[in-house]
């Protein structure tokens, strides 16, 4: 197994960031690429596993697309899918899985939707249940509620649906993304919706390629009939997600560094991230197409990260170095990711020497203060390398095992990490 080591900054340092494209909206604009009738230009997409595992589930269908420099041609459509038997590796992403699932219950063929090992134990019953409600024909290959499975419908019927909202948000985007194709959908929430911050962006998306949806406070969307995805091409917008951990390596190294690639109006969930740093006691000030970060050090807040979940594990790093308690709700869809996060984090902080608390399946305690130095065990799980990869901004020694996964969503992540004064090493 790989492991690199993490030489801290010497001093705070000045520096510039270019951040790539976002995963989450390279993703949707694909899907949303193949429910258009014509040829559409994605240009800034974001080539990772994520997305790569997206553009071959397309292409294994027969939707062609063509991967430039700095585009991606989704030059096919659902239209062009014959009467065959498809295998679809979705490998580790769980975007592809939900989002090429609904898909493909629209297209001709029997389908085989599959992924990894540890994607194969991630929950996709909800989704399932809603689509078989509009008529598809879905089974299990092994166990109920999970992947492998087996598609053999080819349409949809429009309609009202129910469904529960509070394991993943991917659930009601794929549903949502689809509406247009099949005529119209009316989909009522049973539960609270969760990470009501990726449904924004799925919506805001659909609205750029000419779909309107009408969001009844995230109890029910509606989308009417007569509607088509029409749209010759789409820029991505840079991915916060990414820019969350430069931005945290700044607070705790005292340091400034510039963001590029990141609007300031944007619908990504991982901006709020830059308010909790600003509560931590960063400067954050927004420009045109960037963002700077002034850092000056942690220190301990109470913070719900329902609307940007996926940077809990970066904010539970900052926290190990903020003498005192830090207290994370909205945690709970953590627990159903590339691995139980929760845990992953509390085992890894442990190893720092940091004490932590999970008195409810929603909450995460961290007792900050003094953290060493550790090697960290990532679990499969890219967000685990680049959270804990932070804490070599204060801390040399600090090693990651496994540090490929960051390929997953961003493949440059190590390679930027020396241009802000962080050493990289690899030591096996």
């Amino acid at each position: 197994m790989d492991t690199i080591a993490l030489t801290q900054l010497q001093k705070p340092i000045e520096s510039i960031v270019q951040i790539p494209g976002s995963k989450s909206v390279t993703n949707r604009a694909l899907i949303m690429g193949a429910l258009t009738k014509n040829p559409v230009i994605i240009h800034n997409p974001l080539w990772s596993e994520d997305t790569e595992a997206m553009v071959e589930g397309l292409n294994t269908l027969g939707i062609k697309t063509i991967h430039c420099k700095d585009s991606i041609h989704v030059i096919g459509n659902i239209y062009d899918v014959k009467d065959n038997e498809f295998e679809i590796n979705t490998n580790h992403s769980g975007t592809t899985i939900r989002f090429i699932t609904a898909l493909c219950s629209l297209v001709s063929g029997k389908k085989r939707i599959f992924g990894s090992a540890s994607l194969n134990k991630r929950p996709i019953g909800d989704l399932v249940d809603a689509l078989c409600s509009l008529g598809a024909d879905i089974q299990y290959e092994d166990i109920d509620g999970y992947p492998p499975i087996l598609i053999n419908s080819k349409s949809l019927k429009k309609g009202s649906i129910d469904m529960k909202a509070d394991v993943s948000s991917q659930y009601v985007s794929a549903l949502l993304m689809i509406g247009p194709a099949i005529g119209g959908l009316e989909l009522r929430l049973s539960t609270e919706q969760i990470s009501r911050s990726y449904i924004d962006l799925t919506i805001d998306m659909m609205k750029a390629w000419g779909i309107n949806v009408k969001n009844d406070e995230y109890h029910s969307y509606n989308i009417y009939p007569n509607q088509e995805y029409s749209l010759e091409e789409y820029m991505v917008e840079g991915d916060y997600s990414a820019g969350c951990y430069f931005a945290a390596f700044a607070a705790l190294a005292h340091s400034k560094i510039t963001l590029k690639n990141l609007k300031q109006n944007t619908q990504q969930g991982d901006k709020a991230f830059f308010d909790m740093l600003r509560s931590m006691g960063n400067e954050v000030s927004y420009f045109p197409n960037e963002v700077i970060i002034t850092g000056h050090g942690v220190r301990p807040i109470e913070v719900d990260m329902e609307l940007c979940p996926d940077q809990a594990q970066t904010l539970a790093v900052l926290a190990a170095f903020a003498p005192g308690k830090t207290v994370l709700t909205g945690v709970r869809s953590l627990r159903v990711k590339e691995t139980e996060r929760v845990k992953a984090l509390q085992s890894e902080l442990l190893k720092m020497n940091i004490q932590t608390e999970s008195p409810d399946e929603d909450t995460l305690i961290i007792h900050g203060g003094n953290p060493k130095p550790a090697t960290i065990d990532t679990f499969n799980d890219h967000r685990m390398a680049m959270s804990f990869a932070v804490a070599g901004a204060k801390l040399t020694g600090m090693k990651i095992n496994n540090p490929e996964v960051v390929k997953k969503t961003f493949p440059e992540f190590w390679n930027n990490l020396p241009d802000i004064g962080i050493a990289v090493s690899h030591v096996s």
